[in-house]
């Protein structure tokens, strides 16, 4: 009984985690903006392939 709500438990958090996330295609250049903000604190954060997307999608916004 226990294991039933411990899977449960995990499954409602996945999709609270979900409902978070967005694709990069449908935020706004303010959320980008932060985003980017974010990655150049962490470490490598400006050279990984997410950090690339939100750089380009971010031109195409502006333009």
């Amino acid at each position: 009984m226990a294991e039933q709500e411990k899977k449960e438990g995990e499954a409602a958090e996945k999709t609270e985690g979900a409902s978070k996330r967005k694709k990069i295609n449908r935020l706004s250049l303010a959320e980008i903006e932060a985003k980017i903000e974010q990655l150049k604190t962490t470490p490598g954060g400006m050279k990984t392939r997410y950090a690339q997307h939100l750089l380009r999608r971010a031109a195409v916004l502006k333009t």
